[in-house]
């Protein structure tokens, strides 16, 4: 007789049936669909890597987005290529999930995030306006000798050398000067070309019944051709120095380019400062009106210097955009382009720091004479003369060469009928042409090429003494310029700045009136103004004697 059966047998026996069939399903599922099991572990991973980068801060986010692109490669890797024929749409539905889970880093930050966008300098039209004033005057900073006004740390920074040779390899303008050379190198097929050959018939079929025909040939001789080859050669090599003398010229270019905006720069970190302390002298001067202790003339004499100084900034800002405009246009650049440069140190930090734009008082010059005799060997206007003597002597012989004509020979058949009677003959015929050189030796270009050799040698000689005189030039120039900022260096800046500053204080406590205190004010402008300039004349100096030298001087 069989019982009811206990209510637990029956929930462990559906329970172990359940686990059976599971088991057997998850073996089914894992024998067939692999390449699935591996789909969703990777979509689950990527759910859980997006989270994590949507929850973390913008400035992480980089690094996890770098984290889930190398998390992608290794699940490639596991996959078989026949999983991937087998499983079709598997690689697309992953690039599809990553390709959302990437745009996680490319969203905009949002208002808890601290992101650091590039400064860029304001337009002048926006700088004039009233809105735009406290964007373009930043409070006075220390100059670390290291970052660009009004870039940001984003930017990178470019040095002078490697603007040097970005100029040199990226401009339009040396590329069309080096592309030159392929224009030259084709004088290498001409110098071999020689007359083609040339198909002769000659009939008289009624009068003469005579037929000849064959094929005429100008020889062309061995010598004339390695004369050729020796004239293009000399050619290719003037012009390699023609190149090299216009990239150097285009290399003191982008130095000019480049120092401008290093001195626009610091001309207007300068006039910031000054827009800054006539504003602090407009506040101490309103404050003494509203004391009763100076007039209303005081308050508009400081309301119009301040005026001054901002319109001088604004100029300054323009100077600023225009040199990096044309720095970019020779780099080969966007021409509103982003660009920092390494700029000069603070007017109070000379000492302390060094720059490639300042002189380095602690090695002293070399003389004269080691610049002179340098250019006589280094200088590329020479060595284009030097090569242009070498083309034309090469020419003189081309031209001797072609003294001696160049015979021209026909061979063929010939059919003659002898008519009336006959008999018919048979038989090959040679003819031979050549011109004699009585009229034509190739006098004209042998006397030509004579006279531009004499030519070339006196014109070597005359460009010889201009170097000697451009380098002379240069290097006092240089000279100047080099003891005018040592000093400057040495007191006059810090003396300025202290007059100024001891005037400020003055009017602060009454001991002065504000139009000495002005006049201290423009005279410290004045002065750095004049050592920027005399910054500008030492490396225009620097450059001069540069170029008049030949090769760089660092």
């Amino acid at each position: 007789m069989c019982g009811p059966v206990p209510g637990g047998v029956v929930s462990g026996f559906v329970s172990s049936a359940i686990g059976a069939s599971a088991l057997w399903f998850v073996k089914d599922f894992l024998a067939r669909r692999r390449g699935s099991l591996v789909v969703l572990l990777i979509l689950l991973a990527c759910e859980v890597a997006s989270a994590t980068v949507k929850a973390a801060p913008f400035e992480q986010r980089q690094a996890l987005c770098l984290d889930l692109i190398t998390v992608r490669q290794t699940n490639q890797d596991t996959v078989s290529a026949k999983r991937y024929k087998t499983a079709g749409g598997y690689q697309e539905v992953i690039d599809h999930h990553l390709s959302q889970q990437l745009l996680a880093f490319s969203e905009p930050a949002q208002a808890d995030e601290v992101a650091s966008p590039v400064i860029k300098l304001p337009a002048p039209s926006q700088a004039c306006s009233p809105a735009a004033k406290s964007q373009s005057e930043p409070a006075p900073a220390a100059d670390t000798g290291s970052t660009a006004a009004g870039v940001a740390n984003k930017v990178p920074l470019i040095k002078l050398s490697a603007a040097l040779n970005e100029g040199l390899l990226k401009s339009p303008r040396t590329a069309a000067a080096r592309a030159l050379l392929g224009i030259s190198k084709a004088g290498y097929w001409a110098a071999t070309a020689t007359p083609n050959p040339a198909f002769f018939r000659d009939e008289g079929a009624i009068a003469e019944q005579v037929r000849r025909v064959g094929f005429g040939l100008t020889y062309d001789p061995p010598w004339k051709i390695v004369f050729r080859l020796l004239a293009a050669k000399a050619q290719t090599v003037e012009t390699k120095s023609e190149i090299i003398n216009a990239l150097w010229l285009f290399r003191a270019d982008v130095r000019r380019a480049y120092t401008e905006v290093v001195v626009a720069e610091a001309t207007y970190r300068t006039l910031s400062e000054i827009v800054e302390l006539t504003r602090k002298l407009r506040q101490v001067t309103q404050r003494r009106f509203v004391a009763g202790d100076v007039p209303q003339l005081d308050v508009l004499k400081a309301r119009l210097a301040m005026s001054q100084s901002e319109i001088e900034q604004q100029q300054g800002l323009t100077r600023v955009l225009r040199a990096k405009q044309q720095l970019n246009v020779m780099l080969g650049r966007d021409v509103e382009g982003e660009i920092a440069v390494y700029s000069l140190p603070g007017f109070f930090q000379l000492k302390a720091l060094k720059s490639e734009f300042l002189p380095d008082f602690t090695e002293q010059l070399p003389v004269l004479k080691e610049y002179i005799n340098t250019a006589l060997i280094s200088r590329p206007e020479l060595k284009v003369i030097k090569n242009q003597i070498k083309l034309a002597q090469a020419q003189l012989r081309t031209s001797y060469g072609e003294v001696v004509p160049d015979p021209n020979i026909v061979v063929g058949d010939s059919v003659n009928n002898n008519a009336p009677t006959g008999p018919k003959l048979r038989g090959i015929f040679v003819t031979v042409n050549c011109q004699l050189p009585l009229y034509n030796f190739q006098q004209g270009d042998i006397f030509k090429l004579k006279a531009v050799i004499k030519q070339s040698q006196l014109e070597y000689l005359a460009r010889k003494n201009t170097v000697v005189g451009e380098v002379s030039n240069a290097y006092q120039n240089l000279v100047v310029s080099r003891n005018k900022i040592k000093t400057y260096q040495e007191h006059v800046l810090a003396d300025s700045d202290e007059v100024a500053r001891l005037a400020r204080r003055s009017y602060e406590v009454g001991a002065a009136d504000i139009t000495a205190t002005l006049q201290a004010q423009q005279a410290n402008i004045q002065i750095r103004n004049q050592y920027l300039e005399s910054v500008m004349q030492y490396q225009q100096a620097y450059t001069d004697l540069e170029q008049a030298v030949g090769e760089p001087l660092e």
